[in-house]
């Protein structure tokens, strides 16, 4: 926010989760947070879901914020997963929203066999209990965390990850995966912009990477609460060799981490301009 109150450069965020998917703010509360850091445009990118789309657009312009539809859509790579943004997407579109539904269902299977095993050591949680925290959400492993931690078991969401529901711990259990490659169609199918977020966080980036340009890629989150000034500009030189466009966000949760990263970041109002300028003659949201 520093760099924000001394040059008074308009910045955006594309990269925020709320109740509908991980967070803890409501669509209502990011648009007022956003109101207040004075943001020009944000991006709601629940996972796997489009549903904080339609308040968002009417209360961001009500507001007088630009709110562009988004999605983030998690897929693993041999021994990593690997996160793709949508931006621009058609909340309505039957590729989109089938999508969706099987996810919601994979993730309801998903956490069943977490509260299975987590019983088996002795720790006693219901699924109902962890249903009623994600309240109609795609349910995650932060829910089955909160529960973990208001039940006694666990300190902290933090411990919970770090004992029982982290990477290679007892409760690793994978997602449905629909490949690399369908995913980037399934955003695109939709109108979308498929963007590669946090690179700096898969394993093997570059390799990725190559293999999503070849797949249509479109973009690079090159800001991220991830990225320090030298990733920046990796991932930066990265996106003019292979001619992406380029994206940043705070990855907001809604202050999950003890505070809310929410317009915190230098992403700027260019990012968004030269994704509109990429979008089809067509699309709804075309400028220039």
């Amino acid at each position: 926010m520093q760099d924000k109150q001394r040059n008074n450069e308009p910045y955006i965020d594309l990269h925020i989760h709320s109740t509908y998917s991980d967070g803890l703010q409501t669509p209502a509360q990011i648009i007022e947070a956003a109101r207040e850091r004075r943001l020009v445009a944000i991006s709601i990118t629940d996972h796997d879901t489009v549903d904080a789309t339609p308040s968002a657009f009417q209360m961001g312009q009500d507001a007088g914020i630009e709110v562009v539809p988004g999605i983030e859509v998690g897929v693993a790579y041999k021994e990593c997963e690997v996160h793709l943004l949508g931006y621009f997407i058609d909340p309505n579109n039957k590729s989109l929203k089938h999508y969706a539904r099987l996810l919601m269902r994979s993730r309801e299977e998903r956490a069943r066999e977490i509260v299975k095993v987590l019983r088996k050591k002795g720790i006693q949680i219901s699924y109902e209990l962890v249903q009623q925290k994600a309240q109609g959400a795609p349910i995650g492993r932060p829910h089955v965390a909160q529960v973990l931690v208001e039940e006694g078991y666990v300190f902290s969401s933090f411990e919970a990850f770090d004992k029982y529901l982290g990477e290679r711990k007892c409760c690793d259990i994978p997602k449905l995966n629909i490949g690399l490659e369908r995913a980037v169609e399934i955003i695109q199918e939709a109108q979308g912009l498929a963007f590669v977020a946090h690179p700096a966080t898969i394993e093997c980036c570059e390799d990725v990477i190559e293999m999503l340009v070849g797949y249509g890629l479109d973009g690079i989150e090159t800001i991220h609460p991830r990225h320090d000034a030298k990733k920046r500009a990796f991932f930066s030189t990265l996106a003019r060799q292979y001619n992406l466009l380029e994206s940043g966000g705070s990855d907001c949760h809604g202050g999950r981490d003890g505070s809310l990263m929410l317009g915190t970041l230098p992403v700027p109002v260019r990012f968004l301009n030269e994704m509109k300028e990429r979008l089809p003659a067509s699309h709804p949201h075309k400028t220039g």
